[in-house]
């Protein structure tokens, strides 16, 4: 089994490059969906949390994941303790969610901010998915029903495409033909599943 990052951008189309290696056999963990689960389930990563901005657990015992964005997304350093808290949780649980699918030749480990919190190290090799500014500004208006300024808000505070040039092994170019984007797909897959 080869652990393969995949990161990109809001609106760039992981998520269709997943679907369609998914469907060629490769297994697949979101790290977003991880943290989402550890925000309902991993008593010790909610107690730190309380214990670090209090009162972020609401009455069912999850995260109050709205008040918490209100504390953290306004100050660097409380968001830097928020990473510190939470990325080896995050980290412990994808890994087992990795391992739960060994007989994959491939498991793509789909995180936004991939490079960002260091994860790129559990992969063998990175895949960025890039798309046109207006191109993902559309996309991210449709899918997140968002205004255009707060779509162009969302692409200006990620990283841009000479981010990800620099840092990962593989692009794919995803700018509205969808032939086009599984061909690129399926081209890396077979280099990837052949260890080229």
């Amino acid at each position: 089994m080869k652990i393969i990052g995949l990161t990109g951008g809001s609106g760039t189309g992981k998520g269709t490059v997943a679907t369609r290696m998914r469907e060629l056999g490769a297994g697949w963990v979101d790290a977003d969906a991880v943290y989402h689960r550890l925000c309902t389930a991993d008593h010790g990563m909610l107690a730190a949390l309380d214990a670090a901005f209090g009162g972020v657990i609401d009455q069912t015992g999850a995260l109050d994941r709205p008040k918490l964005a209100a504390i953290v997304f306004s100050d660097p350093d409380k968001l830097a303790q928020l990473n510190e808290i939470t990325l080896p949780y995050i980290r412990v649980a994808s890994l087992s969610a990795i391992e739960a699918q060994a007989d994959r030749p491939i498991v793509l480990y789909d995180a936004p901010t991939l490079f960002e919190v260091g994860a790129d190290d559990l992969c063998e090799k990175t895949i960025g998915v890039l798309a046109h500014p207006e191109t993902r500004v559309r996309r991210i208006m449709a899918r997140d029903k968002l205004s255009e300024q707060a779509a162009r808000a969302r692409i200006l505070a990620q990283p841009d495409d000479t981010f990800y040039r620099a840092k990962c092994d593989y692009i794919l170019e995803n700018n509205g033909d969808l032939a086009a984007l599984w061909r690129q797909t399926d081209a890396l897959y077979h280099i990837l599943s052949k260890g080229e």
